[in-house]
């Protein structure tokens, strides 16, 4: 690859966080406050209209945690498609989404309030990525990789577990249409501090996947190509794992349950950006947090009653993904 063709490539990511800034600016600005974007900008710095302040406390903190959710899972959707070489590998891996609905379900029986159930998600998420990581750590198993599969399925089947037995002991008419709702997933139960709050571990995960950089291409390669290279292949990969599944449960916190996004859109990337980690990651990233305001834009637009943005995705995702295979089969 000659140096321009590196500098075009080092910039497409550049330019799919611009387009997802660029959404988000044009969801606000759009709809029954439609306000104009310098309105907007003015307000974010405490100069705007009445107006233009009033759409962004409105719909600021649901739009944040829209991006925040989206890239949150498309990041470390990446990490786990490139660290298990496997096209197929989800955020919910190692059992991260199936503890945090666990960890909610479990407030929400509780009558706990929105922040504790959160946190509660929060917890959960990473109790069950925590419980995949050390099981794995623990095995002497020749192929790291299969025994942390393994072992999230192990972690995730325990988390459902959990989760079936919390619904049955639910009361039918109050509790249980709450979590039904919650696991679900939508962004609209998100204030602006929790918003913010969220992006601190996404931050960290996703300084933690990036950072590792050409690390993630070599661990790709196998154990044995890695320690050739001088790479300390299981402590990496469990460092990346820990990152992802930090990104995962903060998402899952936020949100809900949202599925086909941590899926989807690395695929989508690597047909943009190609392989490489350093740019799939941060590409995937910006196309997460644009399809997450989407379906989230989507969920208001067929009436008064809002539609679970957890079946949305999966309705446009399903369908969206086979068009990506059939296009990157194609071209293989």
């Amino acid at each position: 690859m000659d140096r321009l063709s590196a500098l075009r490539a080092a910039l497409i990511p550049v330019g799919l966080i611009a387009l997802a800034l660029a959404g988000a600016l044009a969801v606000l600005a759009t709809g029954p406050l439609a306000v104009t974007p310098d309105a907007l900008l003015a307000a974010v710095i405490g100069r705007g209209s009445p107006e233009a302040e009033l759409a962004l406390n409105l719909r600021g903190p649901r739009l944040l945690a829209a991006l925040t959710t989206g890239a949150a899972l498309a990041g470390a959707g990446a990490g786990f498609q490139i660290l298990f070489r496997n096209p197929l590998a989800a955020p919910d891996l190692l059992g991260v989404s199936s503890g945090a609905g666990l960890g909610a379900a479990l407030a929400l029986l509780l009558g706990a309030g929105a922040a504790l159930v959160q946190g509660a998600a929060f917890a959960g998420g990473l109790a069950a990525g925590a419980l995949a990581l050390a099981c794995a750590a623990l095995t002497r198993s020749g192929d790291g990789r299969l025994a942390l599969i393994l072992c999230g399925v192990v972690a995730g089947a325990l988390a459902s577990a959990g989760l079936g037995l919390v619904v049955i002991l639910a009361e039918p008419y109050s509790q249980l249409p709450s979590i039904t709702f919650w696991l679900l997933g939508s962004f609209t139960r998100a204030t602006l501090a929790e918003a913010v709050v969220a992006l601190v571990p996404v931050a960290v995960g996703a300084a933690v996947l990036m950072g590792l950089g050409f690390r993630l291409d070599i661990l790709s390669l196998g154990d044995e190509q890695a320690r050739s290279l001088g790479l300390r292949a299981r402590p990496l990969r469990l460092l990346a794992l820990a990152g992802a599944a930090l990104m995962t449960s903060s998402a899952v916190a936020v949100a809900g349950v949202v599925g086909w996004i941590g899926l989807l859109a690395p695929h989508a990337a690597r047909l943009i950006v190609g392989e490489r980690a350093g740019r799939l990651i941060p590409a995937a990233m910006a196309l997460g947090g644009l399809f997450a305001l989407v379906i989230d834009r989507l969920a208001t637009a067929f009436g008064p009653a809002e539609i679970p943005v957890g079946l949305l995705s999966a309705a446009i995702g399903a369908p969206a993904f086979l068009i990506l295979f059939v296009a990157t089969s194609r071209r293989t």
